[in-house]
């Protein structure tokens, strides 16, 4: 009896050093490792996409979209993005314009105290109205703004129209902010939109 029960732990003994072996050479699965994350991106952007998380080039400088503001009048609509990058924070104006695309970064100028009220002076150059209204708008994301609401602006230009003035109110008795624009091209903007949340 006693060599029965010795065959049979030797026989167990050499099933379990056997399974041991063979599950050693089975091929382990690599560490998952990083994925690039622009792979799926088109070689194109849509300036109508951008939104917050979208990475935005510009002179060399990264700046994210830390929120968007869409606003609408009279059957029209245009975004306000929020960038947020190492040189201080500006806004993109994204607005077809009857076919025409207007791309616009806006750097706030502070404590001028200005309205808009007939030309506008300033460093001794003169910005005469564009165009002033009211529109309704809703935000996403980071921008300062209620969550929706109505709110005033009025656009200058000079003469040449090279220099932008702005002015948006975003309550009837908040003073006005005022930004200075420049017109950008599509070339001059490198877009990379943020994933699709799963």
């Amino acid at each position: 009896m006693t060599e029965a029960l010795l065959v049979l732990l030797l026989s167990a003994a050499v099933v379990v050093i056997v399974v041991l072996v063979l599950r050693g050479r089975r091929p382990r699965r690599p560490a998952p490792g990083r994925v690039d994350p622009l792979a799926g991106q088109p070689d194109t952007w849509d300036p109508m996409r951008i939104g917050p998380g979208d990475v935005i080039g510009y002179a060399g400088i990264d700046h994210v979209v830390r929120g968007t503001i869409t606003l609408s009048e009279g059957g029209t609509s245009w975004y306000e993005h929020l960038l947020d990058g190492s040189t201080g924070r500006r806004w993109l104006t994204v607005e077809d314009d009857e076919g025409d695309l207007e791309l616009t970064l806006w750097q706030r100028v502070e404590g001028t105290h200005l309205t808009p009220d007939g030309e506008v002076v300033v460093d001794d150059v003169v910005h005469r109205q564009l165009e002033r209204g009211r529109a309704s708008f809703t935000a996403q994301g980071t921008t300062g703004t209620p969550a929706s609401g109505t709110m005033d602006y009025a656009d200058y230009a000079t003469r040449d129209k090279v220099g932008l003035l702005a002015f948006e109110r975003w309550a009837p008795t908040q003073s006005w902010e005022v930004s200075r624009g420049r017109r950008v091209t599509p070339a001059e903007l490198t877009v990379y939109h943020a994933a699709p949340e799963a």
